[in-house]
């Protein structure tokens, strides 16, 4: 039998996995999620605890990634443990962090530090959060302080993940607050302000002008500090496919809210970061569909299982922007294993091409390195090439990690 053909990828890709601080260290008292989290009742399935302890253990799942062949780990450094009440810098933190940093390169991985995932201090949430003009310059502040103290080692900086999100979700999150009454009065009550001031449900009401004006003056502040560290926002970009022909009006209106701006923004970066898990159809009214088509395969998320939508995306990212591009997300949550590592094989053959094609693709991030805490959905999704059991700590590699380390050491697949 003929062995099957091999794609390679550029001599210099990167690849690697990603996590966020929130998701994976645990104990982020500190944060407007931790409140949310236990506020009663809650908008989430269940609080986030000691998550996957990576605060404690990173050194162990560091050696890991690296034991597995990759040779990049993106990682969040967390707002509410550097400065946990305004102005009060934690030099606890940043010494956590440079330590975590130092392990990187110990194992020759290359560390992507990204400055904002979702979660803020809790003293920016009581202030209102993304519905508020000062976090421009707190953030700003924040960023310019942690590049000062951890900068010189980093490979790459992301200034705010999926920047675009609480736009590209601003209808699905409306609806969500609407629909359940008591726990957007917890929610009230346990911030402090409204749950407009967390960053999912921050879209809409100026959000946009806010975030980027956020991202220019933390990239700014960045660079300024680690001059040799590229700087980027990483978007959430989904394939989006208008339902029919009469709906055409309808996809261009969601693309001008939920990339058009971020697009336009990106194009003064040094790269532009790409997630992508799935296709999402849009009707004429500009809204995504709830529910992918009857009788396709779906993942643990609810999400049509489409791999070849990042090579879409991807193309599509490039047109826009021109910039490098650089995959920090993409993934599935699959309690099969075997999908998972169907979906990764897929959406890199998808994605082989596009270097031909003369987009500047730099790397592929797999989301996420550990199964983790997904947000409102809690510990139900299992995305992570490894697998954490929730009593014990104990970690499990599986089968689609060891497949993903092996496409790493040949640059192949």
């Amino acid at each position: 039998m003929a062995n099957p053909q091999r794609f390679a990828f550029p001599p210099d890709f990167i690849w690697g996995a990603a996590a966020a601080a929130h998701q994976v260290e645990g104990a982020n008292w500190a944060s407007d999620c931790w409140a949310l989290e236990h506020a009663r009742p809650s908008f989430f399935a269940e609080p986030s605890a000691d998550a996957c302890d990576h605060l404690n253990r990173y050194t162990d799942d560091i050696a890991l990634l690296a034991g597995l062949g990759l040779k990049a780990w993106r990682f969040s450094i967390e707002w509410a443990r550097v400065e946990p009440e305004e102005g009060a810098f934690s030099q606890a933190a940043f010494d956590h962090y440079a330590r975590v940093i130092d392990c990187c390169l110990a194992h020759d991985v290359a560390p992507i530090a990204t400055f904002h995932h979702f979660t803020n201090p809790r003293w920016v949430a009581r202030d209102g959060g993304w519905a508020d003009d000062r976090i421009v310059d707190r953030f700003a502040r924040y960023c310019a302080r942690t590049a000062e103290a951890l900068g010189a080692g980093l490979a790459w900086a992301c200034t705010i993940n999926e920047v675009n999100i609480p736009d590209a979700i601003a209808g699905q999150m409306r609806r969500v607050a609407e629909k359940f009454p008591d726990q957007a009065a917890a929610a009230h009550a346990a911030l402090g302000a409204p749950v407009q001031a967390f960053f999912l449900f921050a879209g809409g009401d100026g959000y946009a002008r806010r975030a980027i004006e956020a991202h220019f003056k933390a990239r700014d502040a960045i660079k300024s500090a680690a001059p040799h560290v590229p700087v980027g926002m990483t978007l959430s970009i989904q394939h989006n496919v208008a339902e029919n022909d009469a709906a055409a009006d309808g996809l261009a209106a969601y693309r001008r809210q939920a990339y058009a701006p971020y697009y336009e923004a990106a194009r003064a970066d040094d790269f532009l970061g790409v997630q992508t898990y799935t296709r999402q159809l849009i009707d004429a009214t500009g809204r995504p569909h709830r529910r992918p088509p009857e009788g396709v395969e779906v993942t643990q998320m609810g999400y049509e299982y489409r791999p070849d939508a990042l090579a879409a995306v991807c193309r599509e990212a490039w047109a826009a922007t021109q910039r490098p591009l650089f995959v920090t997300e993409n993934g599935i949550a699959a309690a099969d294993d075997a999908r998972r590592a169907a979906f990764i094989r897929e959406a890199l053959t998808a994605l082989h091409p596009l270097s031909a094609e003369g987009v500047d693709l730099r790397g592929y991030l797999y989301w996420s390195l550990l199964d983790n805490f997904e947000w409102l959905y809690g510990y139900r999704m299992q995305f992570g090439l490894i697998g954490v059991d929730r009593a014990t700590q104990a970690r499990a590699i599986k089968r689609s990690a060891v497949m993903l380390g092996e496409i790493a050491r040949a640059n192949a697949v």
